[in-house]
C-alpha cells in the first residue's frame, strides 16, 4: 500500500468536495488521487508485487528459519562486535547472534555487527549489469537475492550488516567472505545516522544530488532533456576500487545518462527565440554555453559537463593512451583517491544542470 499526501501549509485549509479520481493501471495495480489546484494532492493505493520465486522454496525458508534448520549452510564473518566491543568472527546463522527484543538473556553479537570488505568485493556486480543492480546502499542479483544496508566507511571499505548477509545464498556468502578484512575504522557516518540514530542524513550526496536532478526531469516530461534509457540511472555508481577501468566506465556511464539525454532541437528552439547566433557544428555543451552567455556580457562555461565528456572520450575511450594516464593520475594526485574525484565532478555537473534548468524557465 502506499499513500502520499501534499500540501502549502500557507494555503490550504481542507479539502474540497471535488471527488476523488479512481484509476486503475492493471490488475495489480490500482489507486485512489485527488488534486485540489496548487494546494493540496494526495494518491492513496496499493501495487500487487508477487513473489518472483516458486511457493516451496519461500515455504522451505520460512520453515528453517523458524525451526533453526541446520540443512542450510552459513559463512563466518570477521565483524565488529560492538555489542561486546570486540572484533570477531560472527557466522551468519540465526542461532549465532541476536536482536534487542531477547539481548538480555544471552550475550550474543548483535546481528546488525557489520562486517568490512575490500571494494572489490562489488566488481563482480558491477561488470555484470544484466544480471546485477549496484545501488547506492544495496545489492541486487535479479529475481534471485538483495542484499541491503551496504555503505563505504572513511577508509573506502564496504561494509554489510550480519542480519542481511544471512539472507544471501551460501555460495554468494562465500563470495563476500573472499574479500572479509578487519575494520580500518568505523562505518559511514551515514550508516550511523540512518540505521542507529533513525534520522535523515544531510550529509553532501553529489551523485544522488545530480541523479534526483534528472529522475524530476524525466518525471516532469522536460522539453530539453530525455532520459534515453530506463537503466541508465541505475548504472551510474561512484568507483570505490583504484581501478582505473572502474573509474573510466564509471564516467562514460554518467555521459551516457546527462551528456546524451540533452535535446539539442529544443536548445537551438530557445536560442532562437533569444535571437543568439549558433552553426550546425555546435556541439550540445557549446549551444548551452551560447545560451548561458546570451547576454553577451560573460564567458561562462559549463565546467562539469565539459569535464565529464573530456574523461569519457579520453580515460574510456582511448584507455592505454598518454592521455588516459596523465588524466588517472591528475585525479589521485589531487583527490587521492578515485571515488574523491568522481564526486567533486558530480558536485560540478550538479550544478551545471541547476543553471541549465534555470536557462528554460
Amino acid at each position: 500500500m502506499f499513500d502520499f499526501t501534499l500540501f502549502r501549509k500557507t494555503g490550504f485549509s481542507g479539502w474540497s468536495n471535488r471527488p476523488e479520481q479512481k484509476i486503475q493501471e492493471t490488475d495489480d495495480f490500482f489507486y485512489k488521487r485527488k488534486v485540489d489546484g496548487s494546494q493540496a494532492a494526495y494518491t492513496r493505493g496499493v501495487q500487487i508485487v508477487r513473489s518472483r520465486r516458486p511457493m516451496e522454496a519461500v515455504r522451505k525458508d520460512v520453515v528453517d528459519g523458524w525451526f533453526g534448520n541446520k540443512s542450510k549452510q552459513y559463512a563466518e564473518f570477521i565483524a565488529w562486535d560492538w555489542r561486546n566491543k570486540r572484533i570477531t568472527k560472527i557466522s551468519t546463522d540465526p542461532g549465532a547472534s541476536t536482536n534487542y527484543f531477547v539481548a538480555k538473556d544471552n550475550e550474543l553479537p548483535y546481528e546488525l555487527s557489520p562486517a568490512f570488505f575490500r571494494p572489490e568485493v562489488l566488481s563482480k556486480y558491477k561488470t555484470d549489469r544484466e544480471k546485477y543492480t549496484v545501488g547506492e546502499r544495496d545489492v541486487s542479483c535479479r529475481a534471485a537475492w538483495h542484499l541491503k544496508g551496504i555503505n563505504v566507511n572513511d577508509a573506502g571499505q564496504v561494509h554489510a550488516y550480519i542480519v542481511y548477509l544471512r539472507n544471501l545464498p551460501y555460495s554468494e556468502q562465500l563470495h563476500w567472505l573472499s574479500f572479509n578484512e578487519e575494520p580500518k575504522t568505523g562505518i559511514a557516518q551515514r550508516a550511523v545516522t540512518t540505521d542507529f540514530k533513525g534520522e535523515f542524513s544531510d550529509l553532501p550526496n553529489p551523485l544522488g544530488k545530480l541523479l534526483s536532478i534528472v529522475q524530476r526531469w524525466d518525471h516532469d516530461g522536460v522539453p530539453w532533456w530525455t532520459l534515453r534509457d530506463d537503466n541508465l540511472i541505475g548504472r551510474v555508481n561512484i568507483p570505490l576500487t583504484s581501478s582505473r577501468d572502474e573509474w573510466a566506465e564509471s564516467f562514460m556511464d554518467l555521459a551516457k545518462l546527462v551528456v546524451e539525454g540533452f535535446e539539442t532541437k529544443a536548445i537551438r528552439e530557445r536560442l532562437d527565440q533569444s535571437k543568439v547566433p549558433y552553426t550546425q557544428n555546435d556541439k550540445t555543451i557549446a549551444l548551452l554555453e551560447k545560451l548561458l552567455n546570451k547576454d553577451g556580457k560573460s564567458a561562462d562555461r559549463l565546467t562539469g559537463l565539459r569535464l565529464v565528456q573530456h574523461l569519457r572520450s579520453k580515460a574510456k575511450g582511448h584507455v592505454g593512451g598518454s592521455d588516459a594516464d596523465d588524466l588517472a593520475q591528475s585525479a589521485l594526485t589531487e583527490h587521492e583517491i578515485f571515488a574523491n574525484h568522481f564526486k567533486y565532478i558530480c558536485q560540478l555537473v550538479a550544478i551545471d544542470l541547476e543553471t541549465i534548468e534555470k536557462l528554460f524557465l
